[in-house]
């Protein structure tokens, strides 16, 4: 989904990797850093327990996080040489889990051992950009962590809470499998990497069984002290507590004074009461494992109620007990298949069951928090890892829904152009293996559009939201949907849902800039788009859309740069670009907009990939109607494609160049070939 302002390319995202090197800068070495091969150490950035952390470069350039501890920092032996023992047995187990910090290695020094794990987002990055690049600015780098978000917000939003808890609590629950415990758990020790939630200071990861020395920090250590698993989730709580509320831990259980007010005080209402049973005083009396605990996130993520699904459960056992005294195990299976039902239908899986192959399964999930998260830098990631899932479970279906949402929003350089016939492929196997996922009638929704099937495009989205109405893609599909059938206003009801949803998804943010372009209001439509580059500020649609706005507006000088960057992100050769740019910039300056289009022209008729829309969108742009109109219908006739799914004739309305042919006898004629009249705003519309 996407406005785009010439055809070679489909407006989407893309990630540059972190760290990649620059020429020019030749930092200061700090004096006091140790010497470890093949690492270049910058800077301390930090100290943890037992150690500090320095901001590194390595032989290729990428910048890196190194944990130096020394032995000067213990009294005995014995307990450097179990850290290190430690670290090395965490080291495989983080790289198999998105919310861990990934260790990269581990190496011994004289007095010393290290090891280098990823870097953080740079909290001082420019819109606290993901993954910044740190070429020019090492000097100045700081680490992302949840308490800088917290200095600067003082609370969080009850949404962006309750996915900071879902990472952190799985990351626990695979610590505790692992038979690991964390023992400090907080604010400061949990870092961004690619807009991500990571668990860090991980050399205080140990056994369960360990014998160590008291670590922790006040406030967030269980009364009973750190080292076992119900440890970890009391001081999850703690932490879930600070960022939900903005009062300090030690205020707990105490709510904000203002919660009256807050138009977010049922979500909090609701996730205080997860918090409350991780912070009991008995350990006995909190969630039985990380899992529970996970398991009470998941229904907070969907907007399901944690208080009535537990008095439901407690309902349930309250029957068995009468059930077994009145009328045996036989009552017991009557009340209990009763009541279960409230207990499936609350629990169902809304992107499909787990597959039985836990391969396959982890790494579905993994790719599944890349691509909410949306950690940009991680898609191509993302992407093989569902190619991998459904190689070890061909009857999975999450990895499809995964691929659907990949495919149905997102741009991706160097990934495989998300054509219609892959797009039906992934609807296909959705149809087979869950037909009644939501995610299932969002592709059947798609494929409808593109075969341009208007109408069963439009039920396909209303069956998608009445399956699962907190299914974020099926509101901002269907948002967008309603932008390209000339029904805004229709649009903006369905993002408002989709945003409550999804506060954080940078693709929402852009839809609702989408959505202000479709109603031609140009100004509010810039302000969304640069909210959307606020959360990440590579997102090339974003800065299409941007570009686009200010073209409308007449402002072509502005809006070359943004349609520059956009394409470079998008993968262009970046001096190909910056040079066909300069061009643009030459011809606007010499002959004004004219020259623009006409430079435009010369190029499209030299340039076989050029599609007869955008060709049709030059000629319009030069005030050549009937020439614009022949062209348009010769990419109808053709039926043609601009590369991907996405028919460019899909966005005829929503594209401001033909605003002033809406009236025109052929252009009526267009539309009605195409399917239009059956769903444009102003017409009575069937509605399921």
């Amino acid at each position: 989904m996407g406005i785009s302002h010439e055809q070679p390319a489909r407006l989407g995202l893309s990630g540059e990797l972190p760290g990649r090197p620059t020429s020019g800068f030749q930092p200061r070495i700090d004096e006091s850093a140790p010497a470890i091969a093949d690492y270049e150490l910058l800077r301390r950035v930090g100290r943890g327990a037992y150690g500090e952390v320095w901001l590194a470069r390595n032989l290729t350039g990428s910048f890196v996080a190194v944990k130096v501890v020394s032995r000067k920092a213990f009294d005995h032996d014995r307990p450097f040489e179990r850290e290190f023992e430690g670290i090395k047995r965490f080291e495989p187990i983080s790289r198999s889990d998105p919310a861990q910090v990934a260790v990269l290695h581990v190496g011994r020094g004289d007095g010393f051992f290290y090891y280098v794990m990823e870097l953080a987002d740079d909290a001082n990055a420019e819109c606290g950009a993901r993954n910044a690049k740190l070429g020019a600015t090492p000097h100045s780098y700081a680490p992302h962590t949840l308490r800088e978000d917290i200095k600067r917000q003082g609370r969080l939003p009850v949404a962006q809470c309750v996915q900071i808890g879902l990472a952190l609590t799985r990351a626990l629950a695979h610590l505790h499998k692992c038979g690991l415990v964390h023992r400090d758990v907080k604010p400061s020790n949990v870092i961004f990497v690619g807009g991500v939630p990571k668990l860090a200071d991980i050399g205080l990861v140990a056994s369960v069984d360990a014998t160590r020395s008291l670590v922790g920090t006040e406030g967030f250590v269980a009364p009973e002290g750190p080292g076992t698993p119900q440890a970890d989730l009391y001081s999850l709580g703690k932490l879930l507590y600070e960022i939900s509320t903005g009062c300090d831990r030690k205020e707990f259980p105490a709510l904000p004074p203002d919660i009256a007010s807050r138009p977010d005080r049922e979500a909090l209402v609701e996730l205080n009461a997860v918090v409350m049973r991780a912070c009991q005083f008995d350990p006995h009396q909190r969630h039985g494992n990380a899992e529970a605990m996970l398991a009470e996130m998941e229904l907070l993520r969907r907007g399901d109620s944690v208080q009535r699904e537990r008095k439901l459960r407690q309902r349930l056992a309250s029957f068995k007990k009468i059930a077994l005294g009145l009328s045996g195990v036989a009552a017991v299976g009557l009340t209990a298949t009763i009541l279960v039902r409230g207990v499936v239908r609350a629990n169902v899986y809304p992107d499909g069951p787990p597959s039985n192959n836990q391969q396959a399964e982890a790494l579905c999930e993994k790719a599944m928090n890349i691509l909410r998260y949306d950690g940009v830098a991680e898609f191509a990631t993302a992407y093989t890892n569902f190619d991998q899932a459904i190689a070890l479970d061909p009857n999975f279906a999450r990895p499809y829904v995964g691929l659907l949402e990949l495919n149905a929003r997102e741009s991706v350089p160097g990934l495989p152009t998300a054509t219609t016939e892959v797009m039906r492929q992934i609807a296909e196997h959705l149809e087979r293996l869950a037909p009644r996922l939501a995610a299932t009638h969002v592709a059947r929704a798609i494929v409808n559009w593109c075969d341009w099937k208007y109408p069963e495009a439009e039920r396909s989205l209303l069956e998608a939201i009445k399956a699962n109405p907190k299914y974020e893609l099926g509101h901002t599909w269907y948002s967008w949907l309603l932008e390209c059938y000339g029904r805004p206003e229709e649009g903006f009801k369905q993002l408002e849902i989709a945003r409550k949803l999804a506060p954080s998804k940078v693709t929402v943010y852009r839809g609702i800039g989408n959505n202000y372009y479709a109603a031609r209001d140009y100004t509010n439509a810039i302000a969304w788009y640069n909210e959307s580059l606020r959360w990440e500020p590579r997102h090339a649609a974003a800065y299409g859309g941007i570009g686009q706005s200010l073209l409308a507006m007449g402002d072509y000088t502005n809006a070359l740069g943004y349609l520059e960057k956009a394409d470079i992100l998008c993968g262009a050769d970046e001096a190909a670009t910056k040079e066909r740019y300069e061009s643009l910039r030459r011809a606007v300056n010499g002959g004004g907009i004219p020259a623009y289009w006409l430079l435009q022209r010369k190029w499209a008729e030299s340039d076989t990939n050029a599609t007869l829309y955008w060709k049709a969108v030059i000629q319009i742009r030069l005030g050549n109607t009937n020439r614009a109109l022949d062209l348009l219908q010769q990419s109808f006739d053709t039926r043609e494609r601009a590369g991907s799914y996405d028919n460019p004739l899909n966005q005829l309305l929503l594209d401001d160049c033909w605003d002033g042919v809406h009236d025109h006898p052929r252009f009526k004629k267009l539309l009605e070939e195409i399917g239009y009249e059956k769903v444009m705003g102003g017409r009575k519309r069937e509605q399921t």
